[in-house]
């Protein structure tokens, strides 16, 4: 049964999911680098997406059991991104992992990784201007990629993670959606 929900946040999206499902599950959520738990403890782990990698995961993985991990980045959600977080975090097979989409602020981040997401905002946007006609979520992610700050076009993606993480209690959990 999963213990807690563990964090991290580079903007602030990740630790809103972190908090809705905390909410939701009736368990704590920790900053991952503030963490009390014990070692070993079963948890969900949330983190952003950086260069097809979660951040703060690979020491989550050491020192947790790691039951389900939340990807969040600010592009919309795609089949392929669990599959490459799965590859190149080397997750076993019965870790699921949730692709959400956050919002972003340019500001809350670091010197190097501003200077590494203007050059990547730039290919964003050359490729959604490309397109015909973009999803909800590609147009959150071109306001974001464009203006450096934005959120995402809906919040709600939380609810299948939560689904799952219900479905894992005896007896499941009757829950009720608040907006975050």
């Amino acid at each position: 049964m999963i213990r807690a929900v563990i964090y991290k946040s580079a903007t602030g999206s990740c630790e809103r999911y972190a908090r809705v499902m905390s909410r939701m599950l009736a368990i704590p959520a920790y900053p991952a680098d503030r963490c009390p738990l014990p070692k070993g403890i079963e948890v969900v782990y949330v983190g952003w997406i950086m260069a097809g990698r979660v951040s703060g995961l690979d020491k989550a993985l050491k020192n947790y059991k790691v039951c389900g991990v939340v990807q969040v980045g600010m592009s919309p959600p795609g089949a392929a991104m669990g599959e490459t977080c799965r590859k190149n975090h080397s997750l076993a097979s019965d870790i699921p992992v949730f692709t959400l989409q956050g919002g972003f602020d340019m500001s809350k981040l670091s010197a190097p990784l501003r200077l590494i997401m203007k050059k990547i905002n730039r290919g964003i946007v050359a490729r959604l201007e490309a397109k015909d006609a973009l999803s909800d979520a590609e147009k959150a992610t071109l306001e974001m990629a464009r203006n450096g700050k934005g959120e995402p076009a809906t919040w709600d993606g939380v609810l299948e993670v939560v689904d799952w993480a219900v479905a894992l209690t005896e007896p499941p959990k009757v829950i009720k959606w608040r907006e975050p």
